[in-house]
């Protein structure tokens, strides 16, 4: 049993494989007891760990090094994959992880990958293994929270589809604003990107992250602009990346 852990900015998450089959996953808080538990119920063979979040690592580290467990690394520099920007080292490892996982779904199409987590990452896959760059947006959190904290009448919202595009209330103008915003903001840049390619029709478009499991609105409105949608995307692409080191 292989295990894949995806260290974020506010969670953990992880998926079990046996051979190339994903065979459970889990989306925990930072919680290292729930963690232990985990660890603990399932012999694992090997664990690649990949982080954007020092802190968190340390964590999950010192978990691992309590229970006696072996586990590495992701080294961006040994991975096959070309990182073809001019600071590949600042390439967080879950957009490396989202290249193998959209080049496993499309080993023939070149890809754009729309992670919608705390930020949204957009990122271009190469069918010849090149990572050629992306772009990053705020995440709704971030826009709903800045929203509240720059202006001094507005107030932070729940995050939700609003009932109509035209909105009646304060808080349901900005509901549609970050919700529909969003929407339009992954239209837009994915066909910006698309755009550069040969052949912008053959260009694959995947999204993932944590925001399409708590919207589900979302997600059904995301699939009329996007080819595929799935949440284990960054799981799937570790596996990926731990395969080639065996």
């Amino acid at each position: 049993m292989d295990l894949v852990l995806d260290i974020g900015n506010f969670r953990v998450k992880g998926a079990f494989f046996e051979g190339d089959r994903l065979v459970s996953k889990f989306r925990i808080p930072y919680e290292m007891e729930q963690l232990k538990g985990i660890l603990s119920s399932v012999k694992c063979d090997a664990t690649l760990i990949s982080s954007v979040n020092r802190s968190g690592e340390e964590k999950v580290k010192g978990v691992f090094n309590e229970l006696g467990l072996p586990f590495n690394l992701l080294d961006f520099s040994k991975v096959n994959v070309v990182l073809d920007v001019d600071e590949p080292e600042q390439v967080g490892h879950d957009r490396i992880a989202n290249v193998y996982g959209a080049l496993f779904h499309f080993p023939q199409n070149d890809c754009v990958v729309v992670d919608i987590g705390t930020a949204v990452t957009f990122d271009y896959a190469a069918c010849n293994g090149h990572y050629l760059g992306g772009a990053i947006y705020p995440g709704v959190d971030i826009s709903a929270k800045a929203l509240a904290q720059y202006t001094s009448l507005l107030p932070e919202v729940k995050i939700a589809k609003p009932a109509s595009s035209i909105a009646k209330t304060t808080e349901t103008h900005i509901q549609g604003g970050l919700y529909w915003g969003l929407l339009g903001a992954v239209e837009r840049i994915t066909f910006e990107m698309r755009s550069l390619s040969p052949s912008p029709s053959d260009v694959k478009v995947i999204a993932t992250g944590g925001f399409l499991e708590r919207i589900e609105e979302f997600a059904q409105d995301l699939s009329d602009i996007v080819d595929l949608i799935d949440p284990a995307l960054t799981l799937i692409g570790l596996h990926e990346i731990m395969k080639e080191k065996k």
